[in-house]
């Protein structure tokens, strides 16, 4: 086990937090950390070079600060663990089918691994044996759980929603910093000096497309980069329309939107069309509420984006063809590609994995796919699935008002934003996820929208003193003296 440099940073800033900070503090800090997901603040040698993230490593500091004597949070632990009933039952079996089930059908199936190692194309495939590769995703599906229990916890705090809100409007600038940056070294000939933050044991992609370089920042590729910044994108506009901090939260929406407009990742044209599609069948068939300037202000974005794309076909045709065939590329031209083969590929491994198994799946970790629902099904099988999509629904609650309207409580508010990213992350999810673990980013949306969301009814009341019953007050007799 070795510390990076990133590594290192977090210990130092963790340490700080755990003695002088809140729980609340040290879960922006661990929201924070995910915009480093390519790179390792640990490199385990143990387990073949697999790395832990410096998400991943300040959840270590934010459980130890939620368990410290004194934190008052362990009134807090039951009902958040009761509250992601369904994660925990996704994970633990996760967890305990990485280590179980591919000792039972080894060598019964061949698979692409989760980590290629000795295999000489992304085709090949290995007899299914139990890997390093297991363990990993083992303890990062705990680690998603004790996230999502974490953000229960940590969201119970009153002012939680303000600062939560207030740091994802932080992380949604600083991503769209990053990535632009990206572009403008790469361009200035310097595009090496972000390898600083690639330091994570994945593949490590420089993308670029006919000249045009494909914005990733400091992730390992374009596809990763604009699915995180499509959750946060996601995150921050459903805060602005049920106006919650809409002066910060709004243009962080627009940075994102840009960013992934220019992203030329297929992952992010994909998950913008149905975000919006679903958008607009909310407003027209579900009639979420919505006030007039708001829909005026949807209105005027799209037509600006409209005129703006008509004005750069008059007046600079080569860049609009160019910007046309890329994005043919990128989006219908996908599915003929090496990578659109590869990852249909994958994504069969998971259907064969769910047959050849008997429905059990062949364990956590075991093989290699391109979507996410495929993975836990040839992973985890039929338990997987149904507990998965009892977490998902216990989430986003499609049968509360609130899901649809714009709760006049913020905390409401911002728990039905929640709601929805984490039905949102589905999308980039279904088309990219390599393995069952659905991540760090999930669990918290997830466990913030669980505590969030919960009506004052199903908030355990506190003890009651009852009043003093209500005397009128009596007029005070005067004596008499004598004079005598």
């Amino acid at each position: 086990m070795v510390p990076t440099l990133f590594g290192l940073i977090s210990i130092v800033i963790g340490l700080a937090l755990l003695v002088r900070g809140t729980s609340l503090d040290l879960l922006r800090f661990m929201m924070f950390s995910t915009l480093f997901s390519g790179s390792a603040a640990i490199i385990m040698t143990a387990l073949g070079g697999s790395s832990i993230s410096p998400a991943h490593l300040a959840m270590v500091f934010l459980v130890a600060r939620i368990l410290l004597p004194g934190s008052g949070e362990y009134a807090r632990i039951g009902p958040a663990l009761s509250a992601n009933a369904f994660l925990a039952v996704y994970a633990v079996y996760g967890a305990a089918s990485a280590f179980i089930l591919p000792r039972i059908f080894e060598g019964q199936m061949y698979v692409s691994p989760l980590r290629p190692i000795t295999v000489k194309s992304l085709f090949d495939t290995v007899p299914l044996v139990f890997t390093n590769q297991n363990v990993t995703t083992a303890v990062y599906m705990l680690g998603t759980l004790l996230s999502g229990i974490c953000a229960t916890i940590v969201a119970h705090r009153p002012d939680s929603s303000r600062k939560i809100v207030r740091a994802a409007c932080i992380i949604a600038w600083a991503h769209a910093t990053f990535g632009v940056l990206g572009v403008v070294l790469t361009n200035l000939g310097h595009g090496e000096l972000l390898n600083l933050f690639r330091n994570g044991s994945y593949g490590q992609l420089e993308q670029s497309y006919n000249g045009m370089v494909r914005i990733s920042g400091i992730f390992p590729e374009a596809s990763y980069y604009a699915s995180y910044a499509f959750i946060w994108f996601v995150f921050v506009f459903e805060c602005w329309m049920r106006d919650v901090q809409p002066r910060r939260t709004g243009p962080a929406a627009i940075a994102l939107l840009l960013i992934l407009i220019f992203s030329t990742s297929g992952s992010a044209y994909l998950s913008l069309g149905v975000y919006g599609a679903l958008l607009v069948l909310r407003l027209l068939v579900l009639r979420q509420q919505l006030s007039p300037f708001k829909m005026v202000a949807i209105l005027v974005g799209l037509v600006a984006a409209l005129l703006a794309a008509m004005g750069t076909v008059l007046l600079v045709p080569h860049l609009a063809d160019q910007l046309a065939d890329m994005f043919q590329h990128m989006t219908m031209d996908k599915a003929d590609s090496v990578s659109g083969r590869q990852r249909s590929f994958w994504a069969m491994q998971g259907l064969e994995a769910f047959v050849a198994s008997y429905g059990l799946g062949i364990g956590a970790g075991s093989f290699r796919s391109s979507s996410l629902f495929t993975a836990m099904l040839g992973s985890m099988g039929v338990v997987g699935v149904v507990a998965f999509l009892g977490h998902l629904v216990r989430v986003f609650k499609p049968m509360r008002a609130s899901t649809y309207g714009s709760p006049k409580d913020e905390r409401m508010a911002a728990g039905s934003a929640a709601s929805w990213t984490v039905l949102c992350m589905m999308i980039p999810a279904a088309i990219g996820a390599a393995s069952p673990d659905p991540g760090v980013n999930f669990a918290i949306m997830g466990g913030l929208a669980l505590e969030w969301r919960r009506r004052r009814s199903e908030v355990p009341a506190a003890r009651q003193v009852r009043p003093a019953p209500y005397r009128p007050p009596t007029r005070p007799q005067v004596r008499s003296r004598s004079l005598y």
